[in-house]
């Protein structure tokens, strides 16, 4: 599988001149990185045959063109360099689906299949904003990921343990141990778990959960995310990684995600193991296979708080 690192650092290692690319071993495709004659960051894929593309976005914008050999240029060029850990991301991830197939065909119907996933994110991400609810969801990571580097877990490890916007079950995961992230108003009595497989693992883990206060005067979900970049500034590939994974949620940077302050309220950590009041598969009958349920945090906090 093609590694993001390798992939970021083959492309700062390709010279930024008119049409410099330099190959990617991606078989059964002929794929190359580089620079169009834009000087735009270009993955290139030479192919056999004429194709049906989607069209360009704000982001990224697609290209088809005849060669002189009778084969096809197909290129996909960032139209944004503030946005090139994402780039080099999807460019990762569609080459991955892309890699291993039979034949050229299945390998570029594999590809674009791909890019429909991505497509929607790039939709999400520039004309949606995140509700209030997942807002206040993000915050809570956000504050967990600062506290782990500010109790000096080192970084490059604090990022790859964000495993949220990669839909996993769990909200960070380090070793054996993981955690779930709750984030509530302050006034909230209840906190819902939406999967039976949330609190599932057999390992014990902490469900941590953070109340916010609205105030005049306190964080911002944009000055959060700045300041945690300004933490991961020493490790470049830590900081590309979490600005990848930023964009997963649904967040880019937006006026209006200033327009509401925070302070939290309180920090409640539970520690979850064979003690602690959940819903599995293994406890419910066969025929329940999916399930959702809510916990009440006053009786939480009497029995459970660690």
């Amino acid at each position: 599988m093609i590694d993001f690192e390798n992939l970021r650092g083959q492309w700062e290692n390709t010279l930024k001149i008119e049409r410099g690319y330099t190959f990617v071993d991606t078989a059964p495709l002929e794929c190359h990185i580089g620079y169009d004659e834009e000087l735009r960051r270009t993955l290139l894929i030479l192919c056999n045959r004429k194709m049906k593309i989607p069209p360009s976005s704000k982001t990224v914008e697609i290209n088809q063109r005849k060669r002189k050999d009778g084969r096809f240029n197909l290129s996909l060029s960032l139209l944004s360099e503030n946005e090139t850990a994402v780039f080099i991301e999807m460019c990762r991830d569609l080459l991955s689906f892309a890699e291993g197939a039979q034949d050229e065909s299945e390998s570029l119907k594999n590809f674009w299949q791909r890019y429909k996933h991505w497509q929607n994110l790039f939709a999400v991400a520039k004309d949606d904003l995140l509700s209030d609810e997942r807002q206040r969801g993000l915050i809570g990571e956000l504050l967990f990921l600062r506290e782990q580097i500010m109790n000096g877990r080192p970084l490059k490890e604090t990022v790859a343990g964000w495993l949220g916007p990669l839909k996993e079950h769990q909200d960070f995961s380090y070793g054996e141990t993981w955690f779930e992230i709750k984030t509530v108003t302050e006034q909230a009595e209840k906190v819902r778990i939406p999967s039976l497989e949330q609190l599932s693992l057999k390992t014990p883990g902490e469900l941590i959960v953070y109340r916010l206060a609205k105030t005049s005067d306190g964080f911002t979900l944009n000055s959060l995310v700045k300041n945690l970049s300004d933490l991961l500034e020493k490790n470049p590939s830590s900081a590309q990684r979490f600005e990848v994974l930023l964009f997963q949620t649904g967040y880019v940077e937006r006026e209006e995600y200033d327009e509401q302050s925070y302070r939290l309220a309180e920090n409640m950590r539970f520690v979850v193991d064979e003690k602690f009041p959940r819903l599995t598969k293994d406890i419910l009958p066969s025929a329940i296979v999916e399930a959702s349920y809510t916990l009440n945090l006053r009786e939480l906090e009497e029995e459970f708080l660690s």
